[in-house]
């Protein structure tokens, strides 16, 4: 079973999931599938100038990630939570891409995992 907290705390993940793995798997699924369609409008948001819009998105996105133990993806869309609060596009498209690294990382991560032993110790 692969181990790097920083993309993603496996046993925060379980211990949040109650120690139920196919709850957990099932969680990851859905956010895997949720994941693109807020990074679209994310994008959508920043090409508006909408950055009001960009700081709801990714607080929305920061949550669910961290909900769900996946460090990278919560750290990275915290930056874009605090630019769109500011106000202040600079760092944009850097923490857009910082994000998008992260949920490459996280989805190569979760291929991983070794499900029926996850848990086990």
């Amino acid at each position: 079973m692969p181990d790097d907290r920083s993309i993603l705390d496996l046993d925060d993940a379980l211990n949040r999931a109650l120690g139920d793995v196919a709850f957990l798997k099932m969680m990851l699924d859905e956010f895997h599938l949720m994941l693109p369609d807020l990074m679209r409008t994310m994008t959508q948001e920043i090409d508006a100038g909408d950055l009001a819009g960009v700081g709801r998105t990714a607080h929305q996105l920061k949550g669910a990630a961290a909900n769900l133990g996946a460090t990278a993806v919560s750290s990275a869309a915290l930056a874009l939570e605090r630019i769109g609060k500011s106000g202040n596009p600079e760092g944009i498209q850097a923490a857009m891409e910082r994000l998008k690294s992260a949920q490459q990382a996280l989805f190569i991560f979760i291929d991983q995992i070794d499900w029926a032993t996850l848990g086990e110790k």
